[in-house]
């Protein structure tokens, strides 16, 4: 294993399961990047990691095959058709496993002083606007601010902003802070949008090391599935992990010689592919896809009408670079935001197996895949490949429960569909809707959330599915009150009539939950909150059409 330390190519003498951070500061020595909560709260941390990502495909994303087998996402010949270009992320070393660097480049604070023999443009606009106090977070501050140079397609205050809500200043000097950002968003706004031009750019103005072109002359395709994930390395797994930013929380100093299987260090786990099979459409994410690709891919906002809405009240964006949706689910919270959002959305899982390639993958509904507190249904020697959502096709039928039968790599493939609620909608405009109670707005766990979409269908509304999270052991779909609504006149009621609609699942949603007391709120707490966010949903709904005044008179 090798990975490029700034501007150095280095082969760590150290165990693939070693969070970066320590390697960073322990074998490296380089101590610019701190050492702070170990949780992945404070952004002290942070480090800029640069690895390739497609640009363009010629072949598309779009597959004519049922999701899975053995092969799995795009074909290797789109692959190989693909132009890779780095992409530089901020992200957290403490929940960052060391054998994820291998074949990328590790820019540190040490990597952007270096770049003009003193200071950075963005090191300049610290000390311009006295943005830096004791400079304990100063370093991970200009890295995530550098990284927002390398990577926004929109460089406002806003997004500056957005790329460091996962830092803290325990000075509380963030008007100063701000005021470096202003600065920013003004020096580079003539920035190119185009992903290579900028990175040679910033390169130009010293805001990135020239390590980086030399990096981006030598990136190729990653590696496939089936070249580096298959047989052996499967079947020999202790452990798997996404992103680790749950497992580094529990475990910040693994035992010598954790070596996990990392996921996300194959490309064929971290693509979104639109999938057909008979007739039915899904949109396939790979586990290893990061939170932040799930919330900025055109596919799931083209299929989810503003998603990207709720982009933020998931974690950090520091955080959401490194946090993978598979991860998510398997962990099994009763609060994750992501599982309430995904069961609401009629979500499914695809099921792989340590036992080698060639083994038909097992799919089961999310509904069913939660069987008790931090619990799944993966049987021994099963992991998450994928998840499968629902895709789009006005006219056409969405995939329910049952067998069905599909066309790939020239072979016929039976995929097995186990348990839970089948998701029989037909095309019809998506109505999605997201609520969540927590103490702050970013990098927080839940209270509660939940979730709400369905399909208008002729006036009518169809495939309602409502979730919670923190009101059981596990998220709840909330059967009966969608049941409520199934079915339902949308289009053209009288706001007195969705009132009493409203008023109506949120009754039958409060009679689901088997909420407990517990620090974060008592059981009346969490079954008051859900009916209020039931209501909220409405409210976001059809706030046209007066359904506020009738509920709040």
């Amino acid at each position: 294993m090798k990975v490029l330390v700034n501007n150095t190519w280095v082969s760590p003498k150290t165990f693939s399961g070693r969070p970066a951070l320590d390697f960073i500061r322990m074998e490296m020595n380089l101590r610019g990047t701190k050492e702070g909560c170990r949780e992945g709260d404070c952004g002290a941390c942070a480090v800029m990691l640069g690895e390739p990502l497609p640009l363009k495909s010629g072949g598309g994303t779009r597959q004519t095959a049922a999701p899975g087998g053995k092969d799995g996402g795009t074909s290797a010949a789109d692959r190989e058709r693909r132009i890779w270009v780095p992409r530089y992320r901020a992200v957290p070393s403490c929940l960052l496993a060391l054998g994820d660097l291998a074949g990328k480049h590790l820019i540190t604070i040490e990597g952007l002083s270096s770049v003009s023999g003193g200071l950075s443009p963005v090191m300049g606009a610290f000390l311009e606007e006295n943005a830096s106090q004791c400079g304990f977070c100063s370093p991970g501050f200009i890295i995530s601010l550098s990284a927002w140079l390398a990577e926004s397609e929109k460089l406002d205050i806003q997004g500056a902003l957005k790329a460091v809500d996962g830092n803290l200043c325990r000075c509380t000097g963030y008007g100063a802070i701000r005021r470096a950002a202003e600065r920013l968003t003004r020096d580079f706004a003539d920035l190119p949008e185009d992903r290579m031009a900028r990175l040679r750019v910033l390169v130009e103005r010293a805001v990135l090391p020239s390590s980086v072109l030399d990096y981006a002359a030598s990136v190729g395709t990653p590696l496939a599935e089936e070249e580096n994930l298959a047989g052996d390395k499967l079947a020999e797994a202790r452990t798997i992990l996404g992103g680790g930013t749950d497992f580094y929380v529990r475990n910040p100093e693994p035992e010598e010689g954790f070596s996990p299987l990392l996921l996300g260090t194959s490309r064929a786990y971290s693509e979104i592919a639109r999938v057909d099979s008979d007739g039915r459409h899904w949109l396939r994410l790979g586990a290893a896809l990061r939170i932040a690709d799930f919330f900025a891919s055109e596919a799931v906002r083209e299929n989810i009408p503003g998603i990207e809405e709720f982009e933020t009240q998931f974690a950090s964006s520091l955080v959401r670079n490194l946090a993978t949706l598979g991860g998510n689910i398997v962990n099994a919270s009763p609060v994750a935001d992501l599982s309430a959002m995904l069961l609401g959305l009629g979500a499914w899982v695809e099921l792989g197996s340590l036992s080698g390639a060639g083994r038909e993958r097992r799919r089961q509904s999310l509904d069913s895949f939660f069987i008790g507190y931090k619990k799944t249904a993966m049987e021994a020697g099963e992991f998450v490949a994928a998840i499968l959502l629902p895709a789009s096709s006005e006219g056409s039928e969405f995939a329910g429960s049952g067998a069905y039968d599909g066309e790939q790599g020239g072979k016929s493939l039976t995929g097995r569909f186990e348990g839970g609620i089948g998701f029989g909608a037909r095309g019809g405009r998506l109505f999605f809707s997201f609520e969540k109670a927590a103490k702050r707005d970013n990098l927080d766990i839940a209270a509660v959330n939940t979730a709400m979409s369905f399909r208008m269908d002729d006036a009518f509304a169809r495939s309602v599915r409502i979730s919670a999270g923190g009101v059981a052991e596990v998220p709840l779909l909330l059967g009966k009150a969608a049941s409520a609504m199934e079915g339902s006149r949308i289009k053209g009621a009288k706001a007195k009539d969705l009132a009493e609609l409203c008023r109506t699942v949120r009754k039958l949603a409060e009679e689901e939950l088997r909420p407990i007391d517990d620090v974060r709120g008592s059981a009346s707490y969490r079954r008051s909150m859900i009916g209020r966010l039931v209501q909220a949903h409405f409210l976001r709904f059809f706030a046209r059409d007066g359904i506020a005044e009738e509920l709040e008179p």
